[in-house]
């Protein structure tokens, strides 16, 4: 067995935190519920910390995010919207409530024009996908 400084190869590893991210998704989304944002923050941001799956990180950021908000903190919110739309294409409505939530910050802040532009992408998208799935269901028939 390889060893790092009297330590074994397994304990040189990071330890994961949760051994299933989107249970602990579902817990910070209570929290969002139960308005208890501090908590939900928390929470995602461990998740975040301990980088699971593309489609786990992308939904924490957006969570994230969407705690923030509420607290207030939007330049946090910012940031972790845009984290999520980074990696858009592992959400399954590929960003557009990433889009829709970045462009209700802005809202917040009073610049209507990101805002407008934010909205108007995930509105683009949300189409884009309506299009898609009456295509293939279509196509199933």
């Amino acid at each position: 067995m390889l060893s790092f400084i009297g330590m074994h190869a397994e304990e040189a590893r990071p330890k994961k935190r949760f051994e299933d991210p989107a249970q602990m998704i579902d817990v910070g989304n209570e929290y969002l519920k139960m308005k208890k944002y501090w908590k939900a923050v928390e929470l995602f941001e461990l998740i975040i910390e301990d980088k699971p799956r593309l489609t786990h990180l992308a939904k924490a950021y957006n969570d994230c995010g969407i705690a923030y908000a509420e607290l207030g903190i939007y330049e946090k919110a910012i940031a972790n919207f845009e984290e999520a739309i980074n990696l858009e294409r592992y959400l399954i409505d590929f960003g557009a409530r990433a889009y829709r939530n970045l462009g209700h910050v802005y809202e917040l802040m009073g610049d209507k024009e990101r805002a407008k532009k934010n909205i108007e992408k995930a509105e683009v998208i949300e189409e884009d996908l309506y299009h898609y799935w009456v295509t293939n269901c279509d196509e199933l028939e």
